[in-house]
């Protein structure tokens, strides 16, 4: 078993994609993510990363992103650098044809949007 967090925002169907890309991998997944069926009632606005959100990212094994310049700006980044800061495992996918900037910048690895990628990506960084 694997536990995954997956930054995301709900504008676009990135955490869809990758879910659903986890579900025909070989593991079984945890998903801490923050679902859409119950997001948390408050956000506290003086952390970068509000402390409901970084316990969600404690419980993960590795954190899957997708490559959207979107994450450039907001609490999808701030998430993906607090797992960095962490120490988690931190990969992207890519959905889109461009890849953030700060992903980039982060050198986080971005992979191909199959299964065989991310299976070799999670075997390689989950110890």
């Amino acid at each position: 078993m694997i536990n995954v967090f997956i930054p995301h925002r709900w504008n676009n169907n990135d955490y869809s994609e990758i879910s659903n890309l986890l579900d025909r991998t070989k593991f079984i997944v945890r998903d801490y993510s923050v679902p859409a069926s119950s997001p948390f009632d408050s956000i506290d606005k003086r952390y970068n990363v509000d402390p409901q959100i970084q316990k969600q990212i404690q419980y993960a094994s590795v954190v899957v992103c997708s490559n959207r310049p979107a994450n450039n700006n907001g609490m999808s980044i701030e998430e993906i650098k607090y797992a960095i800061n962490t120490g988690k495992p931190v990969v992207a996918v890519k959905i889109t044809d461009n890849t953030s900037q700060q992903i980039l910048a982060l050198n986080i690895p971005v992979i191909a949007k199959r299964k065989d990628s991310l299976e070799s990506w999670i075997d390689d960084n989950i110890s």
